[in-house]
């Protein structure tokens, strides 16, 4: 095992307040916010194993919630929508991430086609984007009924959108601080799983963390299904005094046939020191990692530079080196 130390992994997790057991989860108008966020490069395409980023995609102080004068109600017309498409079941890692002045809040939407916040059911209250809508509900329901996909059967009169959402999957909370919005809907602190049943996911968890000067916000959803995605995303701290913090994304498709054949490869190869426990593997900022409580010991994939980490129990990270040639060594697919 090499020595390369890069503190970032261990205190990220320790910041994130995570344990080695691993359990799953799970007032001003800023009018350089936008509504419709373009992906850098056009590219809204997430394949096994890359990452598409959208830089500054919003910088609206409260457009998430937390703005009194809507009630703590998605401000649709002034935070960020952004579509997604997964052609290959993967699972995939949302990361925003913004200075500590903001929280970036955020929610994923399983939809029927490329949806970015234009819907015509009801209440469609404005030309192009509604005003206020329930971040956290589900399709079909109070506040989210004008975005709701035509095809949706049980919602509330109302949903004629076509492409529109057909399922609220998740959302994080940057804020670290409970809201309850104008529609009722409690939109609780950290990562939260909404889903109904498994048939987009198998699991959605994630975690808010600070390291440094900066905010991280993550949601994992396991096995994602092919199709369109949308996130809605935008600040949920109204007291930003720096009036404009920009909140950046990335979503990673993690390939996790691959990435997790890599983790148990390693693992049969150092059993002494990676005992398998059978437990899902996690991510939190850039990490897609694994826990050993017997070990008190961490295994991880940073996608920052594709590189597995080894945290052992002098809590020192090593450097096992780029994931791509390892797996390649592994016979990984």
């Amino acid at each position: 095992m090499n020595n390369a130390i890069q503190p970032i992994f261990k205190t990220t997790l320790i910041a994130a307040g995570l344990t080695v057991a691993m359990g799953a989860s799970a007032a001003g108008m800023d009018m350089s916010a936008s509504t419709s966020s373009k992906w850098f490069n056009g590219d809204s395409i997430v394949e096994p194993g890359t990452t598409i980023q959208a830089i500054a995609a919003n910088s609206n102080k409260n457009s998430y919630t937390s703005n009194p004068a809507l009630k703590n109600n998605a401000w649709g017309m002034q935070g960020a929508w952004l579509s997604f498409n997964v052609p290959t079941r993967s699972t995939v890692l949302v990361t925003l991430t913004s200075p500590t002045t903001n929280a970036p809040g955020f929610t994923v939407y399983r939809t029927d086609g490329s949806f970015t916040g234009t819907g015509t059911g009801t209440p469609a209250d404005t030309k192009d984007a509604i005003h206020s809508f329930n971040q956290v509900g589900q399709a079909g329901t109070a506040g989210v009924v004008w975005a709701t996909d035509d095809s949706v059967t049980g919602s509330l009169t109302g949903n004629t959108t076509v492409n529109g959402i057909v399922e609220t999957l998740g959302y994080v909370n940057g804020s670290g601080i409970e809201y309850i919005n104008g529609f009722g809907g409690v939109i609780k602190a950290g990562a939260n799983d909404t889903s109904i049943d498994n048939l987009y996911e198998n699991g959605v968890f994630g975690n808010i963390a600070t390291e440094g000067n900066t905010n991280y916000a993550n949601l994992t959803l396991v096995n994602l299904a092919p199709g369109y995605y949308t996130i809605f995303l935008g600040g949920t701290n109204t007291n930003d005094t720096a009036g404009s913090t920009p909140i950046d994304v990335k979503v990673s498709a993690l390939g996790t046939p691959a990435s997790d054949c890599l983790l148990n490869a390693q693992e049969k190869a150092h059993p002494d020191l990676l005992p398998a426990t059978g437990a899902p593997s996690q991510s939190v900022t850039t990490y897609y990692y694994r826990g050993y409580s017997r070990t008190n010991s961490y295994l991880g994939i940073s996608s920052t530079d594709n590189h597995l980490y080894y945290v052992g129990t002098d809590g020192k990270m090593q450097d096992q080196g780029a994931a791509a040639g390892l797996m390649m060594a592994a016979g990984c697919k």
